[in-house]
């Protein structure tokens, strides 16, 4: 890295308190540049969202997408707002076209206990929370968002892909984070969360992640079903290293576990 390495940055707010955090989130990036030295931020601003999208009827402009291709980073607040709906009632969510765009395809999602801050959790092993959820975030059940099948107003349906390749980079990305975890002292240890016991999208799910499994012999591995996962997660969030699981089941994981 030079004295002076430029790193450009596509800012986008977004919406509600995405809004609200991104100004200290700045500040403190720019702290941080001042700090250790050697590189430079630069910011982009960019407009994208659900305010966007009511006040101009389009969610992610061209410029905004050309920003964020062209940048190093994204940094992103959060988009959406529940009142500001397309006219067939789905919200904004122009988060989901990036992760696509770009095949941003797996939500690392960090779950720890910080030091003196109140937890819910009266067990003292409560203290010990420290797990990574990983979410595949380009296909699974949102894989359908794009083209529901309708008929009137008497059913629509979404359908759920699950591919090969996209599980292959999942998973391998997933072990080797658990080796990562390893290695700082964490028990590196993965759980595959699915429902392999009623739909064959999630039983070839599970059966990609055994191949997958037997590539890193030292990393230990263990099946469970999401129903069981969401009771575990509140019953004893503390037995687990590292999560793996589909876009929907870890959308609603990842906020069960914050």
């Amino acid at each position: 890295m030079s004295a002076t390495t430029p790193f450009r940055i596509a800012v986008l707010p977004g919406d509600g308190i995405g809004r609200e955090i991104m100004p200290p989130c700045l500040a403190i990036l720019r702290r941080l540049q001042e700090a250790v030295g050697g590189f430079e931020l630069h910011f982009e601003m960019r407009e994208a969202g659900a305010t966007l999208y009511r006040e101009k009827g389009i969610a992610l402009p061209d410029e905004t997408l050309k920003s964020a291709q062209e940048a190093d980073a994204i940094l992103l607040g959060a988009m959406g707002l529940p009142e500001v709906r397309t006219p067939d009632g789905i919200e904004i969510a122009p988060q989901l076209d990036l992760r696509e765009q770009f095949q941003l395809f797996a939500g690392l999602r960090p779950t720890r206990l910080i030091p003196g801050v109140p937890t819910p959790l009266a067990d003292p092993r409560a203290r010990g929370i420290d797990f990574l959820l990983v979410r595949e975030s380009t296909e699974g059940l949102f894989a359908g968002r794009q083209n529901p099948q309708v008929e009137a107003d008497r059913s629509v349906s979404n359908s759920l892909t699950i591919t090969r390749a996209a599980c292959e980079r999942l998973f391998d990305l997933t072990f080797a984070q658990a080796r990562r975890r390893r290695e700082s002292g964490r028990s590196g240890g993965v759980t595959c969360v699915d429902k392999a016991n009623v739909l064959k999208a999630f039983a070839f799910f599970r059966e990609i992640f055994d191949e997958r499994a037997k590539e890193f012999p030292d990393v230990t591995v263990e099946h469970c079903y999401i129903d069981a996962m969401a009771l575990n997660l509140v019953r004893r969030p503390w037995d687990y290293d590292v999560v793996v699981t589909e876009n929907m089941f870890g959308d609603i994981l990842s906020d069960l576990s914050a």
